[in-house]
Order: structure tokens, then C-alpha cells, then sequence
């Protein structure tokens, strides 16, 4: 446990410190990433709320996790999130930038960034009309997911990690695509930065299309999962793998 947040380390090497989004905590969104083990240290976090991290307030909250993940960088390290943890990655790096040794986005929903974008508003626009949706956690689960691109079976009855993650999700303080991001920081900042998109939606390929511009950062498509690009495994590892040692 670091400053409340709950932290599973693998391995050893240079240190990846990995943001999950919602719903899945740390060892259930980057359980493909294991075998990144063998070749660095690997730092899965449970953000504020989700697994065996103390809860900071009544749901999922970026706000508070950002200074609670910058929390984890006082020496260098590579930090990767994952949707709305791409998003949790992108404040935390803003507050210490000189401890990121390199940055990766996978998907963010920060559909503000691509106002261009029919799809994208469209999607923020779905995701705050069902966030207001009520329901049980299974059918409420099965609804978010196919607003985001995400198709697995759902049980009727929730595991206990899965309807933790709903609870914090549904009561979320700040949405991912409301507010402003440190965009321009980021950009004027000296590490690299990655965006990986899944192409399987417009509305993420046009975020991740802008983002990536904005940051002058390099770009990836690693398909096959939809939005759960860590799903794809070994494409997505060596995808990461090849970016952090050209980081370095």
C-alpha cells in the first residue's frame, strides 16, 4: 500500500507503473501484460475505490487520483493507463513531470479533445445519459460496455471485483470527457508519449487521432479487443515493450 492506493509488483527492470480504467481493477485489466514481467518491473496499481485501494470518495473520483498516483513516482518510472485511466495518467503526469520516463494512452474517453467529432460527442453524450440509468449492476454493465465497445458475457450475478467497479464507476465525481486536460504541459514536457487506439470505434479513433497530434506523440492500432486493447496480449505487449526501449 502507497499513500492508499494498493500496488501488486512483478518483476524487475525498469519500473511501468499501470493505470486500469473502470470497472476492472489492476490485476483483472493488465493480467496480459504479465509476461512484461520478464523484462521490467512491473507496478499494477487498483486506483482510489477499486480492489484493495482505500476509498477517497463515494466513487471513481480522477481528481483525487491524480495526486495519489503522482504519489508513486518519486524516482522514475514509465506510465501507461488505460481509458479512464489514461486519463487519471495524463494528470498525474502533469504534476511530476520529471519523474515520467515515458507516457502511454490507451483509449482515453476524453472526448472533449475531438470536438470536431460527431462520434465523439455522440458517445459522451450516451455515456452521461446511461451514467443516470437505474437498474441492477449486471444489466447496467452489459449497457456501459456496449456504449464503449467492449463485448463479454456478463453473469447475471456480478463477482464481487466486477460490482465494486460498477458501484465505483456509476457514482463517478468528474467525468473523463468533462473538464479541462494538461494538454499543452504535456506537450512542452521532455518525455516521449504514446497513443494506442483499437480501431473499432470513430469516436476513440478521433480522440486518440487528436491527442496524438496535440502531444506530437507516436501512434499505435493494436485490434482485436476492442476497447480493451491490454486484452490483445503479446500484440499489445510488444507494442509497449518496443516503445519503452526506445524511450530509454
Amino acid at each position: 500500500m502507497v499513500g492508499g492506493l494498493f500496488v501488486n509488483r512483478v518483476g524487475q527492470g525498469p519500473r511501468v507503473v499501470l493505470l486500469h480504467g473502470g470497472v476492472l481493477a489492476g490485476e483483472l485489466c493488465w493480467r496480459q501484460q504479465l509476461p512484461l514481467a520478464d523484462r521490467f518491473a512491473l507496478e499494477i496499481v487498483d486506483r482510489a475505490g477499486y480492489g484493495r485501494s482505500q476509498q477517497v470518495s463515494p466513487g471513481e473520483d480522477l481528481d483525487a487520483d491524480a495526486p495519489l498516483v503522482a504519489g508513486l513516482l518519486p524516482e522514475e518510472a514509465h506510465l501507461v493507463g488505460h481509458s479512464s485511466g489514461a486519463v487519471a495518467a495524463m494528470l498525474a503526469a502533469a504534476l511530476r513531470p520529471q519523474a515520467v520516463l515515458s507516457l502511454t494512452l490507451c483509449e482515453p474517453p476524453a472526448f472533449q479533445l475531438a470536438p470536431g467529432s460527431a462520434q465523439a460527442r455522440q458517445m459522451a453524450r450516451d455515456l452521461e445519459q446511461h451514467l443516470h440509468k437505474t437498474g441492477d449492476d449486471a444489466q447496467w454493465l452489459r449497457g456501459f460496455l456496449a456504449i464503449i465497445g467492449r463485448d463479454v458475457v456478463i453473469p447475471g450475478q456480478l463477482p464481487p471485483p466486477l460490482a465494486q467497479g460498477v458501484r465505483a464507476i456509476r457514482a463517478v465525481r468528474r467525468r473523463p470527457w468533462q473538464g479541462e486536460l494538461p494538454v499543452g504541459l504535456l506537450a512542452a514536457a521532455s518525455f516521449p508519449t504514446l497513443v494506442i487506439s483499437g480501431d473499432h470505434s470513430p469516436a476513440f479513433e478521433a480522440v486518440c487521432d487528436a491527442l496524438a497530434a496535440r502531444l506530437r506523440a507516436r501512434r499505435a492500432h493494436v485490434t482485436g479487443a476492442g476497447h480493451a486493447t491490454p486484452e490483445t496480449g503479446d500484440v499489445f505487449n510488444q507494442t509497449l515493450k518496443a516503445f519503452i526501449c526506445t524511450a530509454r
